[in-house]
């Protein structure tokens, strides 16, 4: 595992560079780890200005791709990388999941849920500062359903919107889920809620939401997921001299799954390895 002090920080960048320099690699630096990524061409900006750059590489515009399903697979990707970008820059305290009373609002129109989602959502982020990342997900298709119902997964601080304990109907004891106190929340009027509290597993929590965004799901609220505006979106990216993709690539890494490997686009690939925090 590399040590901190082994990088090489691209020192007196231009803070509003005049002409596009490009490296292979960088940092994204996270409040409690930090993200090594090499890429076998250049195409991280080494510039930190808010200039707004061109893509070093061809994106497709929607429905003109070539290999539809490697771009769907690849929109996947990045949803996914945007996800634990959010969740690693932000300590979520709890997990929650929403689901629909069919006796209230349609359980399989998406259009519908959305609304009343969306409208809970930014009620309780503006009068309560709730945060949140929530992904809408199919159930199983069950017996004598033409479509699956929807429901809802996130990570979530709950600022002031009140919980309450979550109880056995027959015993009337707190129920735990993996030794966390559950809650539930009166304010979602729409159907069932839990709220699990995260305790020392965000990353792990963040990992687990993350899987949600599948072919499967693509979409369900016309985007993969929603996210509150009070929250950090983006790690601090710090470009580094460029690095042989070659020598940085350990198979044996790839293997334990110390390090992952995947192809953005037709000839770019692009590896990430965590690495353990050492400080500021």
């Amino acid at each position: 595992m590399h040590k901190k002090e082994e990088y090489e920080p691209i020192q007196n960048l231009p803070s509003h560079p005049k002409r596009e320099i490009y490296t292979n690699a960088r940092l994204k630096k996270y409040p409690h780890l930090i993200e090594e990524q090499v890429c076998n061409k250049p195409i991280f900006p080494m510039g930190v200005g808010d200039i707004k750059r061109k893509r070093r590489y061809t994106v497709p515009a929607p429905g003109k791709a070539q290999n539809p399903e490697r771009a769907e697979q690849e929109s996947c990707r990045r949803a996914k990388s945007r996800i634990m970008d959010i969740a690693r820059c932000n300590d979520f305290d709890y997990m929650l999941t929403l689901t629909i009373d069919g006796s209230k609002l349609d359980r399989y129109d998406s259009k519908k849920i959305y609304k009343k989602v969306r409208a809970f959502l930014t009620n309780a982020s503006q009068r309560h500062g709730f945060q949140y990342i929530m992904i809408p997900e199919y159930h199983a298709l069950k017996r004598g359903e033409a479509r699956p119902a929807i429901h809802i997964h996130g990570l979530c601080n709950l600022g002031t919107l009140e919980i309450v304990p979550a109880l056995n109907p027959h015993s009337g004891e707190p129920l735990t889920e993996n030794g966390n106190p559950t809650y539930n929340l009166p304010s979602w009027i729409w159907g069932f809620s839990k709220i699990v509290a995260l305790g020392k597993n965000s990353e792990h929590a963040a990992l687990y939401i993350s899987k949600y965004i599948s072919k499967g799901n693509d979409k369900i609220f016309g985007k993969r997921y929603l996210s509150s505006r009070n929250l950090i979106k983006s790690p601090k990216i710090i470009p580094l001299e460029p690095i042989d993709y070659f020598e940085f690539r350990d198979e044996k890494k790839i293997a334990s799954g110390l390090q992952t490997e995947c192809e953005l686009y037709s000839n770019i690939r692009l590896l990430t390895e965590v690495l353990e925090q050492s400080g500021d």
